[in-house]
């Protein structure tokens, strides 16, 4: 297991100019790495569907990456979006599965623990599925292993789907999700979209 926040903070000091769309406990904890233009806090528009805006993202600026990072709670309330995500197959699009094995934002709840994420990753078509057969599924068991593999997953064409299992030892930060019109102007403005 990695400790939530140590991957994030690896996941901040390698990217450079990549969007990352954030859900659900990365909400609270990204911001504790990273203030950047491209952050976008998806809490408020859609449990489980921050995935889906990153596809639409990543096809839309084709020129620029974009990192998702979502829970394994939300990706249970949408598996269909890893058939669209391997049907468009963008290569400038990571999801990065932070699997805590919880519903961690809604009391903690336990998932089912049969569930393999990686292995509904493979049968959606994601490994291999990106427009020019690029693509990956894979899993980081260590914050060496993902330090490691960090520059492969954000400089080679994708579709790349690596589930991580993590834990979490630091206290929360307080929920704080404001201003929500405020947050897709800043989106819109370090996109240069008017």
């Amino acid at each position: 297991m990695i400790e939530r926040l140590d991957l994030l903070s690896a996941l901040a000091a390698a990217r450079t100019d990549e969007i990352v769309v954030m859900t659900m406990t990365s909400t609270l904890q990204w911001p504790l790495v990273s203030d950047h233009e491209l952050d976008f806090d998806f809490l408020a528009f859609g449990m489980g569907h921050a995935s889906d805006f990153g596809l639409g993202l990543a096809v839309a600026r084709p020129e620029r990456r974009t990192i998702v990072l979502k829970g394994d709670g939300g990706l249970l309330m949408s598996l269909g979006s890893l058939v669209t995500l391997a049907e468009h197959g963008p290569d400038n699009l990571v999801v990065v599965l932070l699997e805590n094995r919880a519903y961690e934002m809604t009391g903690g709840q336990s998932l089912p623990t049969r569930v393999d994420f990686a292995g509904l990753a493979r049968a959606s078509g994601i490994d291999g599925g990106g427009v020019n057969g690029s693509g990956s599924v894979e899993t980081w068991n260590s914050l060496d292993e993902a330090a490691d593999d960090l520059p492969r997953v954000l400089g080679t064409p994708g579709p790349h789907f690596v589930v991580a299992p993590v834990t979490n030892s630091s206290p929360l930060p307080p929920v704080n999700h404001t201003d929500h019109a405020g947050r897709v102007t800043r989106l819109r403005g370090a996109l240069g979209i008017d």
